[in-house]
């Protein structure tokens, strides 16, 4: 039932890029602006790219365009007409996105979804396709999608939050403050305060507030289920709902929460899964 809500979105998105509402639909072209140009980037995300959903047609957008257009065979000059808008709505309606239940494995969905396991650990860049978590999202190319390959890799690229010396690691330690051993679910990155948090990657702000012993913090949501978290910090500079771009600095370091001293408790999530940093981190 999920997935056909999400497919019922994804055809809204899809006519209101293909279909005109009067006219024939426009050229879209770099500088552009509106609800065209935002259904545009809704589906080039779900193909892959890394954009900032904000309705403006700039220079990623353009790129993105012209990376798609070079891989599918067609002229390479960052418009929109009609021969890619087709090639758009073709690729998007060979992908079902399909969010990961208890049980399920790559092998199980390539039956469920008449597809070949090599095809979905390429699309979503599983660095371990034996471990996949419940609420993750796949994108999974139902048939031989030409796509397949040449556009990105659905794997969210990060980028350090905060440069600064690792005092405790992905895993099982003992507290510095509490003295008991727990299972610390992220990274500790010592920095000093008001050090500039920085997007790990592009995404929507969805949490912002104070989580008990994490402090101070804010939760971004990525492509494929994928969230970052930023804790103990001392300022927040983004709002719950916003679109932000990799790099963006949205918070600063802080000691709020249990802590002994300033520091990033920078973790990442699948689902409500945590994963460790350093296997994601350049």
């Amino acid at each position: 039932m999920r997935v056909i809500r999400r497919w019922f979105i994804h055809a809204l998105v899809i006519l209101m890029l293909i279909a005109p509402a009067v006219a024939e639909a426009r050229l879209l072209r770099r500088g552009m602006r509106g609800q065209d140009v935002l259904s545009l980037q809704h589906i080039l995300v779900d193909l892959g790219y890394d954009l900032v959903l904000d309705g403006a047609f700039g220079s990623e957008t353009e790129d993105a365009v012209r990376s798609l257009q070079a891989a599918m065979g067609l002229t390479v000059d960052g418009l929109v007409g009609e021969k890619t808008r087709d090639k758009l709505a073709e690729l998007q309606a060979s992908i079902v996105l399909h969010t990961v239940q208890k049980g399920d494995n790559l092998t199980k969905l390539a039956k469920e979804y008449d597809t070949v396991v090599r095809n979905i650990i390429l699309y979503n860049g599983l660095k371990d396709p034996d471990h996949i978590l419940p609420g993750q999202v796949l994108y999974i190319p139902t048939n031989s999608v030409p796509a397949l390959g040449l556009l990105p890799l659905r794997r969210v690229t990060m980028q350090w939050p905060v440069e600064g010396r690792i005092s405790s690691g992905y895993g099982y330690r003992t507290h510095p403050v509490s003295n008991t051993k727990h299972f610390h679910g992220g990274i500790d990155i010592v920095a000093p305060e008001g050090t500039k948090v920085q997007a790990a990657a592009s995404g929507k702000v969805s949490s912002v507030g104070n989580r008990g012993n994490y402090g101070l913090s804010v939760v971004i949501e990525h492509a494929g289920g994928v969230t970052t978290w930023y804790g103990h910090v001392s300022k927040v500079s983004v709002k719950v709902g916003e679109q932000v771009k990799q790099g963006q600095t949205i918070a600063l370091v802080g000691s709020t929460g249990l802590v002994t001293g300033p520091h990033l408790d920078f973790r990442i999530k699948i689902g409500d899964q945590t994963v460790d940093p350093l296997e994601w981190l350049p």
